[in-house]
């Protein structure tokens, strides 16, 4: 984790996602798991880079939660650091027979799920591959809903693997803009 390059408040929904992520830490209510195969080649050093692209570029994924004491008593507030590491997990399973291999997967989605999220240091957002055969490979994305929801998967999907494939052409990703969360938080806490 690095220097901080922005602290400012959560919005409501964020709030009482912290609430009850805090009363009830065990719960799970709140993290997110979504796993796809994919066939064809795949370059895990390459898919690295375009992942830290995207952790970069989105504040959201470099964000961790915290309360802090104030004179009204305990105030949430999210730090957004300027540099924080992805969390991407590679493991080549083809050793292991088919069955084998899914009771595997199934047991280890199952920890990542246990282990949920800690929002004061973890990175909100985990991608794990298993590579299943030659060319075959099993995806498992697990994130807070602090940070996402299932519909920004899709989009953040999109972005990186649009990233993957453009630097494996050795050509610059083509992004469209972006409007940092930071400036909705903002323009949220002028409104009535």
């Amino acid at each position: 984790v690095g220097e901080l390059e922005n602290v400012y408040a959560l919005s409501p929904m964020q709030k009482g996602m912290l609430f009850h992520s805090l009363m009830e830490p065990d719960s799970g209510a709140y993290f997110q798991q979504a796993s796809f195969d994919q066939k064809g080649s795949f370059d895990v050093a390459i898919f690295r880079q375009s992942l830290d692209l995207l952790t970069q570029r989105h504040e959201a994924l470099r964000t961790n939660f915290y309360r802090f004491e104030t004179g009204h008593g305990q105030e949430p507030l999210q730090i957004v650091f300027r540099h924080k590491d992805s969390d991407l997990s590679y493991k080549d399973v083809r050793g292991m027979q088919k069955a084998e291999q899914q009771a595997y997967i199934q047991a280890l989605k199952q920890e990542d799920q246990a282990r949920g999220f800690d929002l004061g240091t973890d990175a909100l957002m985990r991608v794990q591959v298993w590579q299943t055969d030659e060319e075959t490979y099993h995806w498992v994305w697990s994130f807070h809903h602090i940070i996402m929801d299932g519909w920004c998967l899709s989009l953040v999907t999109g972005e990186v693997f649009g990233t993957y494939f453009a630097l494996l052409e050795q050509k610059q990703p083509e992004l469209a803009p972006i409007t940092p969360y930071g400036q909705y938080i903002e323009w949220l806490e002028h409104q009535d």
